[in-house]
């Protein structure tokens, strides 16, 4: 079971002194290290942090969080420093550069040359001193004159290896590992990961993730073996003068803004890091331990001239039950793990896009078919939903650079002749100011299951916005961001019998008064219309706003330490008046020793929330390469530590705990996540080698 996701019943008395002793241990540990310790290291890295901390308030599943949170790390625990002058995007990224000045970096590197210093910077579109300050400890500027041989030496050389190996236990035992009937877990209650990643330098790189979840057996019936689930991939580049990647195994897409194809969970809808246009196209080896949207088998990209080429093809097992694809990943019951492969998903396609001067254009189609036909319930909303086994679609991309301008759009056709498109542009202002705006138009009729484009709705149908954003950068300690997203569903949808409308507004303020203080303030308003009983027992959509305020924290008082604090309140209303509310608040200690080579990192929060809507989704540091998300929903505390210990050699070892404690309760959750009592703890632990 998840303990992010848990159901309080039941009530008992809490423990009222529980709370006063967590505080009492976590002051008296932060005096002793404050008083003794003489030991320095790196300072808190937070343009790392605050890139986490965007991604902890992004509309994505926790899983997709995950996934941004392993190709940033991967890239950031290299532990070298990136050269700018053959910098991946996703090394760009990682540096926590935004669409406009990734863009800007390439085309001054393609037009003036190679940079020759890092003070270079100054005279390329969107880099400010600020900027330039933030990522200087992270690169070097250094002539690229040849390609990395492909010689058995020269690997051996300097080819970097990565293992990892990971272990999580449950402490308290849901219902679903001790009941008798047959219908429980038929694994132990642990997690396990295992990654193994070779890169040599841009030219190759191989990977094999091997994941196990919770109650998952390690064998059953040639469905499982070992671990639950493999993911293989096999990445060559610049191959030959016109062959630039060939990837192997399991890959993932993006192409144009995502109404083709987008299988990266970009950052930029709502964030004050990126603007709202997708990346460049390209394919991305995938070693992640999700189960679910990505592709097996080969893509290729070709470069002739101006012109990209890319080629792609997949074979997938799926899992399937009556008639829907499942996406949970889970093989844990009797159930689960008849649906597991029990359908198939074979994709073919192919995309050209030309370059030239700012100017991108593209065409891309996709054709894909399942073995046995998907299809949905008899619910009204679902009246548009793709059924049966066989789609394409064909898209048409382009976006033009001018200056410090981008216009980009793209327009999509799905078998069923129904169209979508998105339009939009960004500008950065001063290189100070940057504004984007993007209108989009989504048919109800239009179906697409890779479609991934901005919206509220995940199938992309059903729907027309607008979203505005602009963010203001005044000087290094003060900068701010404002978005809003305006929508309409124009066709009945889940849980509204008739079209309805709906808004988003963001706005996140930065304070950074000196070096050793960061302020963060962010507030979040939602009004999404669901059906409601009124007067005279009719149903219809009503207003539901929900409001949130968060304030976050950071103290760095030397180069060995750092305190967070963060507190966050919410508030809801409802066509009946009713007003609920939520509110947390935590503090956290990150230490950093030197002579001692030890990471040590302690939280401890409080949280109260009257109903669901008013929950809280909250980041946490966990084991490297695993992204933990709080649900903070109920009443209670919760306690994590993890430390990490680095050897020489490349070797660390991480341990970490967590308790969370509900007030007045007996039981947690339902079904075979049933944890009879008020506490759930976890403890995990994980080996990493790099040689």
């Amino acid at each position: 079971m998840d303990a992010n996701n848990v159901i309080i019943v039941g009530g008992v008395n809490a423990d009222k002194d529980y709370s006063i002793k967590i505080w009492r241990k976590i002051i008296m540990i932060s005096f002793l290290i404050l008083l003794f310790s003489t030991s320095y290291a790196q300072v808190y890295d937070t343009n790392f942090a605050n890139i986490i901390n965007n991604i902890e308030d992004l509309d994505l599943e926790d899983r997709a969080k995950e996934e941004i949170i392993e190709e940033l790390l991967y890239n950031n625990n290299q532990n070298k420093l990136i050269n700018l002058n053959n910098a991946s995007q996703e090394d760009m990224i990682t540096l926590g550069l935004n669409n406009f000045q990734i863009f800007s970096l390439i085309n001054y590197i393609k037009n003036s040359g190679q940079l020759f210093s890092l003070n270079e910077l100054r005279f390329v579109n969107g880099f400010d001193k600020k900027t330039i300050e933030r990522i200087t400890p992270y690169v070097f500027v250094d002539k690229v004159v040849f390609k990395h041989s492909l010689s058995l030496d020269s690997i051996n050389k300097y080819a970097i290896n990565q293992l990892r190996f990971q272990y999580n236990q449950e402490l308290n035992l849901p219902y679903g590992y001790t009941r008798k009937d047959g219908k429980g877990y038929k694994g132990d209650a642990f997690s396990s990961n295992f990654r193994y990643y070779f890169k040599y330098f841009d030219r190759m790189e191989f990977s094999i993730v091997a994941d196990k979840d919770y109650g998952e057996p390690l064998y059953y019936k040639k469905k499982t073996y070992g671990y639950d689930n493999y993911n293989i991939s096999f990445t060559f580049r610049d191959i030959t003068k016109h062959i630039k990647q060939i990837t192997i195994g399991d890959y993932r897409l993006n192409i144009g803004e995502g109404l083709a194809i987008n299988q990266y969970f970009d950052i930029g809808y709502f964030s004050n890091i990126y603007g709202v246009k997708k990346k460049n196209a390209r394919i991305l080896p995938f070693r992640s331990t999700s189960e679910y949207d990505y592709n097996t088998g080969i893509a290729t990209q070709m470069k002739f001239s101006d012109f990209d080429v890319f080629v792609f093809s997949s074979y997938n097992k799926i899992d399937y039950s009556n008639g829907a694809v499942i996406t949970t990943g889970y093989h844990r019951t009797n159930k689960e793990l008849a649906n597991k492969d029990d359908n198939t998903q074979t994709m073919l396609g192919a995309s050209i896009q030309y370059n030239k001067k700012g100017l991108s254009l593209g065409l891309t189609y996709i054709d894909y078919f399942f073995k046995d036909s998907i299809y949905h319930g008899n619910s009204p909303y679902q009246k548009y939903y793709f059924s049966g086994n066989n789609n394409d679609v064909l898209s048409f991309n382009s976006s033009y650079s001018i200056k410090n301008t981008i216009f980009f759009s793209e327009i999509a056709k799905s078998m069923n002749n129904a169209l979508a498109y998105i339009i939009g542009s960004q500008w950065n202002i001063a290189y100070k100011t940057n504004l984007s705006i993007a209108f989009r138009d989504y048919s109800k009729k239009f179906q697409n299951i890779y479609a991934n484009a901005i919206g509220q709705h995940s199938n992309n149908q059903n729907e027309k916005g607008i979203y505005l954003g602009f963010s203001r950068y005044y000087n290094k300690s003060l900068s701010y961001f404002l978005g809003l997203d305006y929508y309409h569903f124009p066709f009945i949808s889940y849980r509204a019998n008739k079209d309805v409308n709906g808004e988003k507004i963001k706005m996140q303020l930065f304070l950074s008064p000196n070096n050793y203080n960061k302020i963060n303030i962010y507030y979040n308003l939602s009004n999404h219309q669901y059906n409601e009983t009124i007067a005279n027992n009719m149903i219809s959509p009503q207003n539901n706003i929900i409001t949130q305020l968060q304030f976050h924290y950071i103290y760095v008082p030397n180069q060995m330490m750092s305190f967070v604090y963060r507190a966050g309140y919410s508030h809801s209303f409802t066509y009946d008046s009713k007003k609920n509310y939520g509110f947390y608040n935590y503090v956290e200690m990150i230490l950093r020793l030197k002579s001692l080579p030890i990471n040590l990192n302690l939280r401890y929060t409080y949280f109260k929330t009257s109903d669901y809507d008013n929950r809280f989704y909250v980041y946490e540091y966990s084991l490297p390469l695993n992204y933990s998300s709080s649900l903070l929903y109920n009443n209670g505390n919760k306690l994590y530590a993890m430390i990490g210990y680095k050897f020489k050699q490349g070797f660390q070892i991480y341990l970490r705990y967590s308790l969370t404690r509900y007030n007045n309760t007996t039981q947690i959750s339902s079904n075979n996540n049933l944890i009879k009592g008020n506490i759930v703890q976890y403890l995990g632990g994980q080996i990493y080698y790099k040689f």
